[in-house]
């Protein structure tokens, strides 16, 4: 094994069999001077560029300082300019003070910054200084007509005012006169139409005709001069002005005309005033409404007037800024080309630079990078991953006197250090394995053997060893059965040509076999194999386990299931015996409860047996009656009448048969199979047992059935046997009637719901409920539990409640106590729909 060479530092190294100080020219100093030599082309490259932003960087400056401030301060000029254009037209158009005190105050601040930015700019740009004055006094003027138009404005509002409070007064005073006119109108009119006619009637009622006609001619041209006053008031233009003023005239020279007709009349004198005041509003020297509004529209044109000065001052602004903005244009676009020149140059200086640092680095990297470094690296790369793979016997190139000389130098060590570990390795594994392990060849001739596998697979007494220190074949030292299956497994060798670990499961084999002990002794092994490559060639891993306790657990385990096993069939056959017991209860069960049923039914026929009887009285009576008359009207010749009693009597023979075919019915064994029972006429049988009772005792029977008319489809049905389900009617009427038996009220309600919808039908609520004074809330609790009664003795045996809840339950339903109290009892049978 031969040691590694350490490079010295700087690329200058003692080359192994060259002396130790004995200089070379390694791959770091060679590469040292090319990457000088392309650093110190990418420096004149900087340097260029240097020199060509510094020309580009003088002339941005000079941009930046003169043309860029004086492009910003014409651009907030021209903002300015047109921020005030903007407010201006809002200013004269101000509806308030307050407004326009603060859009006056917003244009101060833009007039403000505008004298500012022409104080920064006034060199530059000539006469900007008077435009700017005279800017500031349009506005002012501007300001001071919006004040007077507004102070116009308000008091046009006032005079307005003024106006709707004197016509709220002319109305009021107004109508009262005409009111009296007219009545000392009819009063002169009465004396003269009485026959007696008088000078006074007479003139009084001239006088006040006359002043009736004047007092509705003021009232007229009032309201009317009251309109075009407030008309006046809201003319747009000073033409409509004009022509209002005209019929404001006429209709002011018609009121004063008309006034001249109430002079003397002390009861006009307050008229004639409001009048007077009217006619100042309209047409007085001072303070009239058309007099305001005229004033106005002089004040708001003024604004106009000055709104376009406003805009002429501002177009010869922006004109100054336009011609400062082209002087500064015409300047950049000359420092701009000779910025494009010192880019031209920079531009080609680098682009130059670069392709003389392109050329240099190709002519480095493909003459000495690629053709002296990458080959030799590729080919030391090839050989460390074939090492890598498993193949230690790979080319390892060992050319050159530099440092991939060394480190190919130190892969062939690496190589051979990791054959021997290989080798050492694998022995040591095997050594010390857990379990019994060995390694064969393709033949199945064994290399290596643990400790423990060969005390597994000891060599037969007197046995060769194999040839040149072979250790023999693994087939030799197991049974024959094994050594056949263990022949024919390696007969298939090589099972693929592909290192372990590729593509597809690897062919193994697990057998069962009789291995031998040092001492001669047969034990069991499980022998299971695999191959695996290795340094390119196939072997095979050969465990070996000792089956010796495995066996014997089996034998346990095995021996322990068969007690087991006779212990469960034993326990099954105890078990079914015990079914069957539990079967011939049930049936018993079963057949007890159906004689309790039927002793039920029959107790209860007998308790019915009075009213049964009663009911065939009936009857029966009738027939005697009618067959005695029948005798008699046949002995009189009177057939037909004989034939109707014949009738009758058949009527009620057919009428005592269904009486006594219910009773046969009722009294029969039920059948043991459910089926669809349709509810009503169960409980209409039920009750017509009770029919004699019903009538004895007045008690008044209230049924709330589903209505199975064509509408509803088909009728209520419920999954029940009908005899056992009129039973459960049956018991459950019998105990209404004798809670209803002392009661105040006796009624009994039967009714019946569909309660819940679903896919299996859903199910039906018969709900029996009495007046009765109710069952203690104590016995509730037990109330189905046989032979449990709240009746006095003698009276019942406790049965009833407990077979019908036995009954319900058999047909998948509930029987219970809804509820109990001083005004009844009510009990709820659910079964489910059919």
């Amino acid at each position: 094994m031969s040691a590694l060479a350490t490079p010295s530092p700087g690329g200058l190294s003692a080359r192994p069999g060259d002396g130790a100080g004995r200089p070379r020219f390694g791959i770091r100093a060679r590469l040292f001077l090319a990457f000088v030599a392309v650093a110190t082309l990418s420096v004149v490259a900087c340097a260029l560029g240097w020199l060509s932003y510094d020309r580009l960087g003088g002339t941005l400056d000079e941009f930046a300082e003169s043309h860029l401030p004086a492009l910003g301060v014409a651009a907030k000029l021209a903002e300015e300019g047109g921020a005030i254009i903007a407010t201006a037209p809002i200013l004269a158009g101000s509806r308030t003070e307050d407004e326009m005190d603060a859009i006056r105050d917003a244009l101060g601040r833009r007039l403000t910054t505008l004298r500012a930015l022409t104080d920064a700019i006034e060199g530059g740009v000539p006469g900007l200084r008077p435009v700017v004055d005279s800017l500031g006094r349009n506005l002012a003027a501007l300001d001071g007509t919006v004040r007077q138009r507004l102070a116009l404005a308000r008091r046009n509002q006032e005079a307005i005012e003024r106006l709707r409070w004197l016509h709220a007064d002319f109305l009021d005073e107004i109508d009262p006169l005409v009111a009296d006119a007219r009545f000392n109108i009819q009063s002169a009119l009465a004396s003269v139409e009485s026959g007696r006619p008088s000078a006074d009637a007479v003139r009084i009622l001239r006088e006040e005709n006359r002043r009736s006609e004047a007092l509705l001619q003021i009232g007229a041209n009032g309201n009317l001069a009251v309109g075009l006053v407030a008309r006046a008031a809201t003319l747009a233009t000073a033409e409509l002005l004009d022509d209002n003023a005209g019929f404001l005239d006429e209709t002011a020279d018609r009121l004063q005309r008309d006034l001249t007709a109430l002079a003397g009349w002390a009861d006009g004198v307050s008229l004639r005033q409001l009048v007077g005041q009217l006619l100042d509003l309209a047409r007085g020297a001072d303070g009239s409404v058309p007099a305001l509004r005229r004033e106005e529209l002089e004040t708001a044109a003024r604004g106009q007037a000055l709104l376009a000065e406003n805009r002429d001052i501002v177009a010869r602004l922006n004109g100054l800024i336009a011609r400062q903005v082209q002087a500064v244009e015409r300047d950049s676009r000359a420092a701009a080309a000779r910025s494009a020149g010192a880019v031209a140059f920079g531009r080609s200086a680098l682009l130059a630079s670069a392709l003389v640092s392109l050329l240099v680095a190709v002519l480095v990297a493909w003459l000495y990078v690629n053709r002296n470094l990458i080959s030799r690296l590729t080919r030391l790369g090839d050989a460390a991953r074939a090492i890598a793979a498993g193949d230690l016997k790979a080319d390892i190139p060992l050319g050159g006197g530099d440092e991939l000389s060394d480190m190919a130098a130190a892969l062939l060590v690496f190589r051979d250090t990791a054959i021997a570990v290989e080798e050492a390795n694998a022995q040591a594994i095997i050594d010390n394995a857990q379990a019994g392990l060995a390694i064969t060849d393709a033949q199945g001739v064994i290399e290596f053997v643990n400790p423990l596998a060969a005390a597994l697979i000891a060599p037969p007494p007197g046995g060769q060893e194999g040839e040149a220190g072979e250790a023999g074949r693994l087939a030799d030292r197991l049974d024959a059965e094994a050594a056949a299956r263990l022949a024919a497994f390696f007969a298939q060798a090589p099972f693929a040509q592909v290192p372990d670990g590729a593509d597809g499961p690897a062919p193994t084999l697990s057998i069962l076999a009789t291995g031998r002990r040092p001492d001669g002794g047969a034990v069991p092994v499980q022998v299971g194999v695999r191959p695996f490559w290795r340094r390119q060639r196939q072997r095979f891993i050969v465990t070996l386990t000792d089956m010796t306790e495995r066996l014997e657990a089996q034998h346990v385990l095995e021996r322990t299931v068969q007690e087991r096993t006779t212990d469960l069939r034993a326990t099954n056959d105890r078990l079914e015996r015990a079914i069957a017991e539990h079967q011939r209860t049930e049936r018993e069960l079963r057949e007890a409860q159906a004689e309790l049923v039927q002793a039920g039914k029959l107790a209860a026929l007998g308790q019915l047996a009075a009213g049964v009887g009663h009911e065939l009285n009936q009857p029966l009576a009738a027939i005697r009656s009618y067959a005695h008359n029948g005798r008699k009207l046949i002995g009189l010749g009177r057939v037909e009448e004989a034939e109707g009693n014949l009738g009758k009597i058949a009527d009620l023979t057919a009428r005592m048969a269904n009486i006594t075919n219910h009773l046969k019915r009722f009294a029969r064994r039920p059948d043991s199979r459910l089926g669809a029972v349709e509810l009503a006429p169960v409980i209409q049988g039920a009750l017509s047992l009770f029919g004699n009772r019903l009538r004895e005792e007045a008690v008044a029977v209230e049924l709330a059935l589903p209505d199975a008319g064509p509408a509803s489809g088909m009728p209520l049905r419920v999954r029940a046997e009908e005899v056992r389900l009129e039973q459960v009617l049956v018991n459950l009427l019998s105990n209404a009637l004798d809670a209803v038996a002392g009661a105040p009220v006796r009624r009994i309600l039967i009714r019946a719901e569909v309660v819940e919808e679903g896919d299996e039908g859903g199910a039906v609520r018969i709900e029996v409920r009495d007046s009765g004074s109710g069952i203690a809330a104590d016995p509730v609790a037990q109330i189905f539990d046989p032979f449990f009664t709240t009746k006095p003795v003698g009276t019942g045996l406790g049965l009833g409640l407990s077979i019908s809840y036995n009954i319900v339950r058999d047909f998948g339903g509930v029987l219970s106590v809804a509820e109990s109290g001083p005004d009844g009892t009510a009990f709820v049978l659910t079964l489910t729909r059919a």
